[in-house]
């Protein structure tokens, strides 16, 4: 989830399904204000972690756009 044009959310889905995703997108970008908030799925490389039995990203190290690594 992107919010004046930096990232604030990052959410792991378990089944790795694009349309598990987009599902997700739609089911927010219909609760907020789409003007503000910007969703997108890809395919990303992360550190993940488990925080009391939910998923978490922590970082994202290489996504489409670039390797973040540095």
């Amino acid at each position: 989830m992107f919010y004046q044009g930096g990232i604030i959310e990052h959410t792991y889905i378990q089944d790795q399904k694009m349309s598990s995703c987009l599902k997700a997108k739609r089911t927010v970008e219909r609760s907020v204000n789409p003007e503000n908030v910007r969703m997108q799925c890809g395919s990303v490389d992360a550190i993940i972690e488990d925080d009391n039995g939910r998923m978490r990203v922590v970082k994202i190290i290489k996504d489409k756009y670039g390797d973040y690594t540095k």
